[in-house]
């Protein structure tokens, strides 16, 4: 799940990132002029709900680790999940028994990915280091 859940209407397909920017700044940021916070915030709901598919892996980063899990279903709204700010969704299977992976065991490009300042990143690049990770556990 992700946030932002008073933005209504993401999930149009007919939307574009722009249009994704200007219903989160008027839901969100409406007496700011700049528009880059509400750009970042796009950004990753963009890639939430449209560059995830099915099958790819979700790394959650937790302390000393991150939980693995594959995506099973796609983007969804769920009204009755505004209130605590989770109507935006997708269903993951979670990998590993449900249980952390110690970041000791990935690898250092995976870890660094990891660490982005970004809500939402495509890590497609590294699916060796995440399929290696997963056999070695």
């Amino acid at each position: 799940m992700i946030g932002w859940s008073k933005a209504e209407g993401l999930l149009d397909e007919k939307l574009s990132r722009e249009d994704f920017r200007e219903i989160i700044h008027k839901e969100y940021f409406p007496r700011e002029e700049n528009k880059r916070r509400s750009g970042q915030v796009a950004g990753d709901l963009w890639r939430f709900i449209r560059e995830i598919a099915l099958n790819h892996y979700v790394l959650i980063p937790t302390e000393g680790g991150f939980y693995i899990g594959r995506i099973t279903g796609p983007a969804s709204y769920d009204e009755m999940k505004i209130f605590n700010d989770t109507a935006y969704r997708r269903k993951v299977e979670w990998l590993n028994d449900k249980k952390p992976v110690p970041q000791e065991m990935t690898t250092e490009e995976l870890q660094k990915k990891m660490k982005s300042i970004l809500s939402v990143i495509d890590a497609t690049v590294l699916y060796d280091e995440i399929e290696f990770t997963l056999r070695h556990l």
